[in-house]
């Protein structure tokens, strides 16, 4: 006897994700569980355009892209998650201020080779804050993405500490 119900059912569509995608939740399944866990820092940075600051952070600054909508996306890089939203009036707050992009809060970034960073953001045209500043730890410069928010890269130099994990 068949379920009358099954009229009502919609069909099972498999889909296939994008192998990025597919790949990229593999490796954070497998990364994380509840025991041995890794925290992810997340910073959120609000864009005028989610496409132009996808395409800077996923190709200038090599960021995975998870998920995007017109007014939203999520990225990752290690155990950073970038999100990356527009303005919106369920962000105003109480005295009428709405959130806008740019200021001095940054992300920041290690990057191996910082002269090699910098001639590729050049060429795509980024826009520099800094020349390269340069300390006994790090050599640094702030470049902006596509909405004038700033964005830290450090290449680490002799005398830079980070703590092990």
């Amino acid at each position: 006897m068949a379920d009358p119900l099954d009229v009502l059912r919609l069909p099972v569509v498999p889909i296939q994700p994008r192998p990025a995608f597919a790949a990229a939740l593999l490796r954070r399944i497998q990364g994380r569980g509840v025991a041995g866990a890794r925290d992810t820092a997340t910073v959120r940075y609000f864009v005028d355009d989610v496409g132009a600051a996808v395409d800077f952070y996923r190709d200038l600054l090599g960021f995975e892209e998870e998920l995007r909508t017109p007014s939203f996306a999520m990225l990752y890089r290690g155990d950073l998650r970038l999100l990356l939203s527009v303005p919106g009036g369920s962000h105003t707050l109480p005295d009428g201020t709405v959130p806008r992009p740019g200021g001095w809060n940054r992300i920041s970034l290690r990057v191996d080779d910082l002269d090699a960073a910098l001639t590729a953001l050049r060429r795509a045209g980024a826009r520099l804050r800094t020349g390269i500043v340069q300390n006994p730890a790090v050599r640094n410069v702030l470049v902006e993405d596509p909405s004038g928010n700033p964005v830290e890269l450090f290449e680490p130099l002799a005398g830079y500490y980070e703590r092990s994990t």
